[in-house]
């Protein structure tokens, strides 16, 4: 699980990488707004995955009546297709802005990478619910790897800034294959939820409310970010821009990944409360006042290396966006932990609030960087303080 989880939240740096190093600037920021808008998309489905792994695990400890149950994967893949088709049809209001000339090619491959990762997320929230963690690891480390392989080829061969983009949606599809040749992974897409399907998808709803939201401020900021900004002034955000995925990495990919594992923890320690949230709390602060420090001393140069002589951020901005990453795990892990005291309602209520004062922020007259960061550290505030005040609270089942 530790092995995957970093693999993941390295996959990561190596697509920005070889982004950076084969594109011009501009082509650059044009690309991460769609690998923003791609994550959002694929990060609002991973609500699908929280909930497959509270329904299973429940069933497994038989609470519900297990014999109506949904099967989770299938009926998350209908979710994920409807959630793609209102995504595609709204695509004339927004898809120029957002992704430039090629928006109609680029809007389809973000659906279809959707519809197939709704699969994936419910696959892995199975694997989890049910505690077969190695199957597990070698989902998500599939995925992963696959993304990295395919940018690596369309790199190679030279296919532009679009092929980079298919090639980073098309990995969405990896639990195909990975169900294909292995009995063991296939197994988990006939799991069950502990409820039948009205009340399956009623619970899904407030997971990928809260999943859209939390979207927003993990993956989608700089969707956000250019809807808030003029063309140029994005344009020439690009280091910042990926200043920001750099920083949250190696917080935000692995407690993402070890959603399953949080949720299941806190599930067998409903009645501790928030004693149950404290060493990871703790885990999280220390993580992030390490990374701030490392962030203001070595940042800027770590970034040139990297990136380039062009991708030239201060310290004081990499080490305010590692604090921001900081509070954002925060709001990762107690969502995690109000999602297993079945307070559904609580746990959306918290994501939307958050991404609600992160864009609120980010319309302020502040200059691009400034709002960023306090957009990013005060949007997520908000969402802790509304999930704690559920953990302190007793067990309830609100959804």
């Amino acid at each position: 699980m530790g092995a995957a989880a970093l693999f993941g939240g390295l996959s990561g740096y190596v697509v920005l990488l070889v982004a950076t190093h084969t594109l011009t600037k501009a082509a650059t920021a044009e690309f991460l707004a769609f690998w923003s808008l791609l994550f959002w998309v694929m990060g609002a489905l991973n609500g699908l995955q929280n909930e497959s792994t509270r329904a299973v695990a429940a069933r497994a400890a038989s609470v519900g009546d297990v014999r109506r149950g949904a099967r989770a994967v299938p009926t998350s893949l209908a979710v994920g297709g409807a959630l793609c088709a209102v995504l595609a049809l709204s695509s004339p209001l927004w898809g120029l802005h957002v992704l430039g000339d090629d928006w109609r090619v680029l809007v389809v491959m973000v659906a279809l990478a959707g519809v197939a990762f709704a699969g994936h997320s419910a696959l892995c929230g199975a694997l989890a619910g049910r505690g077969d963690w190695t199957a597990y690891t070698a989902t998500v480390s599939g995925e992963a790897a696959a993304r990295i392989g395919l940018v690596a080829v369309a790199a190679v061969v030279g296919a532009g800034v679009v092929g980079l983009e298919a090639a980073a949606a098309a990995a969405a599809a990896a639990w195909l294959l990975l169900a294909a040749v292995s009995r063991r992974v296939r197994s988990g897409t006939t799991e069950r939820a502990d409820v039948d399907a009205p009340t399956f998808l009623r619970h899904v709803r407030a997971t990928l409310i809260a999943s859209i939201a939390s979207s927003a401020i993990l993956v989608g900021f700089p969707v956000l970010l250019r809807a808030t900004s003029t063309d140029v002034e994005y344009e020439a955000a690009a280091p910042f821009v990926v200043a920001i995925s750099v920083t949250r990495a190696p917080l935000i990919f692995p407690l993402i990944a070890y959603q399953g594992v949080a949720i299941r923890h806190f599930l067998g320690r409903r009645a501790e409360g928030l004693r149950a949230l404290w060493p990871g709390v703790r885990l999280i602060l220390l993580c992030g006042a390490v990374g701030a420090a490392l962030a203001a001393l070595v940042g800027p140069w770590a970034m040139q290396i990297m990136f380039g002589e062009e991708y030239d951020v201060s310290s004081g901005v990499l080490a305010g966006l590692t604090v921001a990453a900081a509070t954002l795990a925060l709001l990762v892990l107690t969502g995690a932990a109000t999602l297993a005291l079945g307070s559904h309602r609580a746990f959306a209520t918290g994501w939307v609030l958050a991404s609600l004062v992160t864009l609120a922020m980010l319309l302020t007259p502040l200059p691009l960087e400034q709002r960023s960061i306090l957009s990013l550290v005060l949007g997520p505030l908000v969402g802790v303080v509304i999930h704690v005040r559920t953990i302190a609270g007793a067990p309830s089942d609100d959804g």
